[in-house]
């Protein structure tokens, strides 16, 4: 009677023991991270990992971070969505802006004007290849 529980632990015992272990490595702003509270992250086509902050965009190759914030080009500090395309660019999404990111140029895009204060929350790419944009009260933009 008392027997299956404890066969049951033993094996479930063993199993975890032979569990794989992670490592987990901590970049903060003193590391070169623009902003502490990373908001969403990506990986663009060159393997480079993008991360959105209430600072501005980073950009790390493993090594060093690149910082994009508000003297580089960006409407705004806040970055909440970001969208690696398969041509190698980056859509970032911003309060009521996308930024489009390709070659080390900038481009800021204005959203309709019916949803122009509504804050980019969510990109991804949708149906050929299109950017999708989902707002914070703009709905979604196809």
């Amino acid at each position: 009677m008392y027997r299956a529980p404890i066969v049951l632990s033993l094996l479930f015992s063993i199993h975890s023991g032979s569990a794989q272990q992670y490592v987990f490595l901590r970049h903060t702003p003193e590391d070169g991270l623009a902003q502490s509270q990373v908001r969403c992250m990506t990986q663009d086509a060159s393997g480079h990992l993008w991360f959105g902050t209430l600072g501005g965009a980073s950009r790390f190759d493993g090594v060093v971070f690149d910082n994009y914030a508000l003297q580089e080009g960006l409407p705004d500090a806040q970055v909440n969505a970001l969208c690696a395309m398969p041509d190698g660019s980056l859509w970032m999404g911003t309060g009521g802006k996308l930024v489009h990111h390709e070659g080390g140029r900038i481009q800021v895009v204005e959203l309709p004007s019916s949803t122009s204060n509504a804050r980019v929350n969510s990109l991804v790419i949708g149906p050929q290849g299109a950017l999708v944009a989902g707002t914070a009260g703009g709905g979604v933009l196809l």
